[in-house]
């Protein structure tokens, strides 16, 4: 059941602008502060999972890989990413498939697993698509947000007129949480059931497909 946004006024930033552009969006702290495992763990537990982004570009460790420290937990699970230089070093230490085509990925899911991946592509609208494409009806997804990470990690020397960031090189953009519900809504038909901070500077949303009438 997705979460309700209270009608009462709980910020001052209500009452000093108009009110078409004050977003308000319901965000739990429940999963503030907890690590990937302690999450992803019992919500892949015994599923069949398609983990999107799986090798860690571009350092890929196997000894703090995701993808490996999940697969245990899983009924099935399979891996796609588009940089492929570590599917060699990662195929012999896992069961499940490693996929960069989308047109090889046939299989029923409960689960597309989608952790801090958005924030790296070109095409968000595209790859939305390709995400609701797959048979599947459950999906997580996680990027850094830019609420949670403002303070340890953006700054302003005015007297070198410098701005530093800290930020992976190849991410694209930040998300808030109202610009994460933006573009699902927009380039998705899904349903969000819950949208949460997660890991100290990441949020989570969880989402499904809307149940077919009739």
């Amino acid at each position: 059941m997705s979460m309700q946004v209270p009608d009462t006024p709980v910020s001052p930033l209500e009452h000093a602008h108009q009110k078409y552009f004050v977003q308000k969006v319901a965000v739990s702290e429940e999963l503030r502060g907890r690590s990937r495992m302690d999450v992803f763990g019992p919500l892949c537990q015994g599923k069949r999972v398609l983990h999107v982004g799986c090798v860690d570009w571009p350092i890929t460790d196997l000894k703090a890989s995701l993808h490996l420290q999940l697969e245990p937990l899983c009924a099935q699970l399979d891996g796609f990413d588009i940089n492929t230089e570590a599917f060699a070093h990662m195929q012999p230490h896992l069961k499940g498939r490693l996929f960069s085509d989308w047109a090889a990925v046939t299989d029923r899911y409960d689960l597309v697993l989608v952790p801090e991946v958005l924030e790296h592509v070109p095409d968000v609208q595209g790859f939305l698509g390709q995400l609701d494409a797959v048979d599947c009806d459950e999906y997580v997804l996680t990027v850094p947000d830019a609420y949670s990470c403002w303070r340890q990690h953006f700054d302003y020397s005015s007297g070198a007129q410098t701005f530093v960031e800290v930020v992976h090189p190849d991410h694209n953009c930040w998300y808030t949480p109202f610009t994460l519900k933006n573009v699902l809504g927009k380039y998705t038909p899904w349903e969000i059931d819950g949208m949460y901070f997660f890991n100290r500077m990441s949020l989570l949303v969880a989402a499904r497909k809307p149940a077919v009438q009739g």
